[in-house]
C-alpha cells in the first residue's frame, strides 16, 4: 500500500497507474472468466476507464466528459450483448473504489470528487446498460412477431395464414397489416385463417378476427376462418360470439377446398 496520509491527487493517480491497474484486473479477472472475456480486452477496458477518470478529476468540470461515457457505453454494450445483468457493469466500476481504497486507504474514502466520480460513471453504465437491452428486447419482439405472422400463398389467389398463440392486439394488429399487404401484393381473392394453433377464443380475439375480414373484404378478399375445434366451438357459442358473417371450415383443407370450389377448380386423381 502506498503512503494513506498523502492527499489522493490527479498526480498521485498517475504515479500509481500501472500498480493500480494490475490490482484492478487482477480483482475483476476471477469475475469476468466465466464471460470469456480475455485479460487483455479486461486490461484495456480498465486502463482507459482509469484515465479518462484521472482526466476527469483534473478537469474539475464535476461531470462524465463525453469520450468517458461514451466508453462507460461500449462496456454495458459488450456486457448486454453477452446477456449478463445490469449489475455486473455497475460492478465492474464500482470495483475501482475498493481497489483504490485498498491502496490507498483513508485518503481514497476522504476523496469526495472521487467518490462522486466513481458513482457517477457506475449510474451511467447502468443507464446505458439498460437503454442498450431494451434496443435488443425490442429487435427481438419484432423479429418473432415478424416470425410468427407467415402469410402462405397455398394456390394462385389464395392465401393461408396460421395463427399461432395468443391474438391479443399487437400481434392482431400486425396480422392484419401483412395479409392485407399480402393481399395487395398478389391479388389474391381468398385468404384462409387457420386458428388451430391458437388455444382459446374470447371476445376480444373474435373482435380482431372480424375486423381482419372486414378490412380484407374492403379489398375484395374473402376470409375463411379454419381451425376451429370442439372446445373453441363451444367457447363461441357460450360466449354468444356471432360469426355468422364469416366462412368457417373445421380445417385447413376444407377451407382450401372451399376456395377451389369457388374458384371452379377441382382436384383430381391422375389418370
Amino acid at each position: 500500500m502506498i503512503d494513506t496520509d498523502a492527499s489522493l491527487t490527479p498526480a498521485l493517480l498517475r504515479r500509481d497507474r500501472q500498480d493500480a491497474l494490475a490490482a484492478w484486473a487482477d480483482y475483476l479477472a476471477g469475475g469476468l472468466r466465466s464471460l470469456h472475456i480475455d485479460r487483455r480486452t479486461v486490461a484495456e477496458f480498465c486502463s482507459t476507464l482509469y484515465d479518462g477518470m484521472v482526466e476527469a478529476l483534473e478537469s474539475g468540470s464535476g461531470g462524465l466528459p463525453q469520450d468517458l461515457q461514451d466508453l462507460l457505453s461500449s462496456l454495458s454494450v459488450e456486457f448486454a450483448e453477452r446477456g449478463q445483468a445490469p449489475s455486473l457493469t455497475a460492478t465492474f466500476v464500482f470495483s475501482l473504489r475498493h481497489v483504490l481504497g485498498e491502496r490507498h486507504g483513508h485518503a481514497a474514502m476522504a476523496a469526495v470528487g472521487l467518490q462522486k466520480l466513481i458513482d457517477a460513471m457506475g449510474l451511467h453504465s447502468m443507464d446505458a446498460f439498460i437503454g442498450r437491452r431494451e434496443q435488443i428486447i425490442r429487435r427481438q419482439s419484432q423479429e418473432l412477431l415478424d416470425v410468427s405472422v407467415p402469410v402462405v400463398p397455398l394456390w394462385e389467389g389464395i392465401l393461408s395464414l396460421p395463427i399461432i398463440g395468443t391474438l391479443d392486439s399487437t400481434r392482431a394488429q400486425a396480422v392484419t397489416e401483412k395479409l392485407l399487404f399480402e393481399i395487395a401484393r398478389t391479388g389474391a381473392r381468398h385468404a384462409i385463417l387457420d386458428i388451430s394453433g391458437v388455444p382459446t377464443v374470447d371476445t376480444q380475439t373474435a373482435q380482431h378476427l372480424a375486423k381482419t375480414v372486414a378490412a380484407a373484404r374492403l379489398m375484395g378478399a374473402e376470409c375463411i376462418i379454419t381451425g376451429i375445434r370442439p372446445a373453441i366451438a363451444q367457447v363461441v357459442v357460450a360466449l354468444g360470439i356471432d360469426l355468422s358473417g364469416i366462412q368457417t371450415r373445421f380445417s385447413l383443407a376444407e377451407g382450401l377446398r372451399y376456395c377451389f370450389a369457388q374458384r371452379n377448380l377441382a382436384v383430381a386423381p391422375k389418370a
